[in-house]
């Protein structure tokens, strides 16, 4: 009798310990999940800071003369902006102008993820399809230099972003120095 009381009273002990240790492994995940990540920052990133958004944007080498500019565009306070794919006019969409791009071969095409959907906006400034961007998105570039000597280019970011209709400009530079294209902050 003594050896069932015994066996009895250590599968209850150990069937509590599990369903104890389980129930921490369940609100760690859960306190995982509900805390938002931040960014990752390398030292060469332009990092833009706003209440409504944070813009990294990074060129890093692919093959020889081959570079790939990303843009990260991560949004606040449920902020949002105009993609570069809405099919209508929109003075404010997200664009990179470039000034005197002489050394370098862009992309024609500017990629998007994850990609914009096509809504009806009923706002009067807007009333028709708009592709908002409201999710965390990021922008891609190819970029060729093509020269072996020094050089700048500078260009800028320019979208309007929502809710406070304000049109951003963010300026940097591309600096090619000893055979390395990097992006600096422009006027630095």
């Amino acid at each position: 009798m003594n050896n069932y009381l015994i066996y009895g009273v250590l599968c209850f002990f150990i069937g509590f310990t599990a369903e104890h240790i389980q129930s921490h492994e369940v609100s760690a995940t859960d306190k995982t999940q509900v805390t938002p990540s931040e960014p990752t920052y390398f030292s060469d990133d332009l990092v833009f800071n706003d209440e409504l958004y944070t813009v990294v944007l990074r060129v890093d080498q692919q093959k020889n003369s081959d570079y790939l500019m990303t843009v990260e565009m991560l949004l606040k306070k449920n902020a949002y902006f105009v993609s570069p794919n809405s099919r209508r006019d929109f003075s404010g969409r997200f664009t990179i102008v470039w000034k005197d791009v002489n050394y370098l071969k862009l992309d024609e095409v500017l990629t998007e993820t994850p990609l914009s959907v096509e809504e009806f906006d009923p706002h009067p400034f807007v009333k028709g399809p708009v592709n908002w961007v409201r999710v965390n998105t990021t922008y891609k570039q190819s970029l060729k230099v093509f020269s072996e000597e020094n050089f700048e280019v500078s260009g800028y970011l320019q979208f309007t972003i929502e809710p406070r209709c304000s049109l951003e400009k963010l300026p940097f530079r591309l600096s090619y120095k000893n055979g390395r294209l990097s992006a600096v902050v422009e006027g630095c």
